[in-house]
């Protein structure tokens, strides 16, 4: 599957909790995001002349025909843009871009880690198993600093995907990060010998603890790796990875972003 380059007009921006919202876009016709795999990204760019020269990297959350979604916050000056965005308005994208996760396998029980707006790849891995009838091999632990950062819930409840929860000021599920709901998962899994296996993303920290806890109890890891990305091509060498094995570093864009935590040269 090949990436293409496409204008697309934005068809809604929703407002969620926690300052999050959900970007709808539409080309004139089916693109190659379409066949996303979960994991795979998109660059989007806005009209926005030299103010903001390059593309931002997106997650995608959802796509369908000429139809795609993304999840963003306003962290920066290229999200606040889209905050703004409105019904109508051009958008320049460019993708499917990356490697994703692999698919939902029936003899496999995933556990789809997210926090923050590392939610798209779990959510759309979700999305894909439930079509394929294997929501029950799916289960999703997801993180935030309380109840207002934790969306989209009602989608993995209508699609039988049972959420695990955790929130560090303890309003909505355990008290304290994502982990604390993981760790005697992956305990009961070790000492059950059950097939379990991690697919994860998140901020670099929580990808880093699920990632000890991952290969301290021998449960294959993957991790979707949220990186500046100014081309998507591996052109600029912006989003180096540092790696184990006979190249140093590999590029989150396009050996990524989804890696296996054996190959991250982390502490």
């Amino acid at each position: 599957m090949s990436a293409a380059q496409f204008d697309a007009r934005v068809t809604a921006n929703t407002r969620l909790g926690g300052g999050y919202f959900t970007l709808e876009l539409e080309a004139d016709a089916p693109t190659p995001v379409a066949a996303a795999r979960p994991g795979q990204f998109v660059m989007l760019r806005g009209a926005w002349g030299r103010e903001l020269l390059n593309p931002r990297a997106f997650s995608v959350l959802h796509a369908e025909g000429a139809r795609l979604a993304i999840l963003a916050k306003p962290y920066g000056v290229g999200t606040r843009r889209m905050w703004g965005l409105r019904p109508g308005d051009p958008m320049t994208v460019t993708g499917p871009l990356g490697r994703g996760f692999p698919d939902p396998d029936p003899d496999v029980r995933d556990l789809l880690v997210a926090g923050g707006v590392g939610l798209p790849p779990l959510h759309l891995q979700a999305r894909v198993a439930a079509a394929a009838g294997l929501a029950d091999r799916q289960e999703l632990y997801y993180g935030g600093r309380d109840r207002h950062d934790l969306v989209l819930l009602d989608d993995f409840a209508a699609w039988g995907v049972v959420a695990h929860l955790a929130t560090e000021d303890g309003s909505l599920g355990v008290r304290g990060r994502v982990t604390a709901a993981l760790a005697p998962r992956l305990a009961r899994a070790q000492a059950n010998r059950e097939r379990v296996r991690v697919l994860s993303c998140g901020p670099t920290p929580m990808l880093a603890a699920v990632r000890s806890l991952g290969l301290a109890h021998g449960v294959e890891t993957l991790l979707c790796l949220e990186e500046n990305m100014a081309c998507g091509f591996g052109v600029c060498l912006g989003c180096a990875v540092p790696v184990h094995g006979e190249r140093p570093y590999r590029y989150c864009c396009t050996d990524g972003p989804v890696f296996d935590a054996r190959e991250v040269r982390w502490p």
